[in-house]
């Protein structure tokens, strides 16, 4: 059975053994099994993942195409000499200064990449809900498998317990035999070695059924008391019937090339990876971006006059005895004149004011135009086309497992459906066979090992019919839901 072939068995095993009578008020339904699985597993948990990165890479292909827009603030110190961008003017002072400012910026033209990714990003969310899908059946065919092996382990007991209590009633029997002298000690050794073979074989098909239900039971992460009680619906061997096993496989095959998950993905990688060649051809394009940007200062040196200012006479400087010396000159008429200056008081200019007076904005297209990257295009629209080509063949190489699949499928049902057949015909004759050696056995006509021989092969009659009955129940259902049918019991 091929991986993909199996994938589909999940979609239809729930219904397989949903229905039937409960062994324990707590036990699980195959159904049950999987709702649990598909809750608590962290391979699915991972899955969901996939699909919410898949929501927010699809958020951020809708938000390519919004205008970004940011604040900034700044606020610092200069030391030593620096030009003051607000007065234009050499400092040396420690200057304080802030600066705030808003931006925006809007690609007007990148060759319709932002359009591309938009695409892309839903196709992506696609992938990621066929990728959930294909996780949960993958998960429903291993619960599926592992319920129906202890389905199998408790008929393995019940043979197990039938052969016993077989054998111990011959145990009884030969025991009155030896005892009234009618049989030699041997037959009673010989059968008793039967019954300790079929003891072992109980505890063996017991360990086995122990081992099958501890498999799911970690399967579905059940721990501490929910694990060592865990137990399953059993179904009636009435309720496990046979749909019809179609003439060709034709019609599985046309429904399923065109609606299950495998397909579905193939068929969006194909469209994913043809994407990704056109945006990469879109670097060969040129690309045109506007900004604006909106802003204000402080700046602790930018000074304004306050009050009226004062007269004083201009000073040259002062003698060695400390008096002061002004200037003094002569007008047009030659008469001695001591000029005089106004002196203003200074003030920084309040924040506030400054924030509203130094207010600036700009407003800035810019085009760029590849001509020569190193190739570095080039070479990524190489590696695209080799994508698409991979894509394709997956999707060719997919639709040929599926089909091959099926069609094994198909031949497998039949098979089965003959082989159940000749293995009913089996059971029957070796029941009889085993009859009629048992009666041989308590007339004393045959030894002990010749009953054991006849009951192995009771025993084999029996497993393989039981094993082969499950199998074409598993197989027909298979076929119905690859033909698109609803299944039922």
């Amino acid at each position: 059975m091929t991986p993909r072939f199996s994938l589909v068995l999940a979609a239809f095993l729930p219904l397989i053994f949903i229905s039937g009578s409960s062994t324990a008020q707590s036990a699980w339904s195959l159904q049950a099994c999987i709702d649990h699985a598909f809750t608590h597993n962290l391979q699915i948990k991972q899955s969901h993942l996939g699909t919410r990165s898949a929501e927010i890479g699809l958020k951020g292909a809708q938000g390519a195409f919004l205008p970004s827009f940011n604040a900034s603030a700044s606020h610092g110190y200069n030391i030593g000499m620096t030009i003051d961008p607000f007065t234009n003017e050499f400092a040396t002072d420690a200057i304080r200064s802030n600066n705030f400012g808003l931006s925006s910026g809007l690609t007007l033209y990148n060759g319709f990449k932002n359009h591309i990714n938009l695409r892309r990003a839903r196709i992506g969310l696609d992938i990621a809900a066929t990728s959930l899908e294909q996780a949960r059946n993958d998960l429903a065919l291993t619960i599926s498998g592992a319920y129906l092996n202890i389905l199998f382990q408790e008929e393995f007991v019940k043979v197990a317990v039938l052969n016993l209590a077989t054998t111990r009633r011959q145990v009884e029997r030969v025991a009155k035999l030896v005892e009234a002298g009618a049989s030699p000690a041997s037959d009673l050794l010989d059968v008793q070695a039967q019954e300790a073979s079929d003891i072992a074989a109980l505890v063996g098909s017991e360990n086995g059924r122990f081992l099958a239900k501890l498999n799911l039971a970690q399967l579905l992460q059940l721990t501490g008391h929910a694990a060592s009680s865990f137990e399953i619906i059993t179904p009636k061997a009435g309720e496990l019937t046979v749909s019809p096993i179609p003439l060709t496989s034709s019609t599985a095959v046309e429904f399923a090339l065109t609606s299950f998950p495998q397909i579905r993905a193939a068929s969006l990688n194909v469209d994913d990876a043809n994407l990704g060649l056109e945006i990469a051809k879109t670097s060969y394009l040129p690309r045109l971006y506007a900004s604006y940007n909106f802003g204000s200062g402080y700046s602790g040196n930018r000074m304004q006059t306050v009050g009226d200012p004062t007269s004083e006479m201009l000073e040259l400087g002062v003698t060695e005895d400390g008096t002061p010396v002004y200037y003094a000159g002569v007008d047009a008429d030659f008469n001695l004149v001591i000029p005089y200056v106004d002196i203003y008081n200074l003030e920084t200019i309040p924040f506030v004011d400054q924030l509203s007076e130094n207010i600036n904005q700009s407003v800035f297209f810019s085009l760029t135009v590849p001509i020569f990257n190193n190739y570095s295009t080039k070479n990524s629209i190489e590696y695209a086309k080799v994508s698409v080509l991979r894509s394709e063949y997956n999707q060719q190489t997919t639709s040929q497992v599926l089909c091959t699949s099926i069609e094994s499928a198909w031949a497998d049902a039949v098979a089965a459906q003959k082989t159940l057949t000749a293995q009913e015909a089996a059971l029957n004759a070796a029941e009889l066979a085993f009859a009629n050696t048992e009666l041989k056995f308590e007339a004393g006509t045959i030894s002990a090992l010749e009953y054991a021989d006849a009951r192995t092969r009771l025993d084999n009659a029996r497993i393989g019919a039981l094993r082969t009955r499950y199998d074409l129940v598993f197989k027909s259902k298979i076929l119905d839901f690859y033909q698109g049918k609803s299944i039922s019991l």
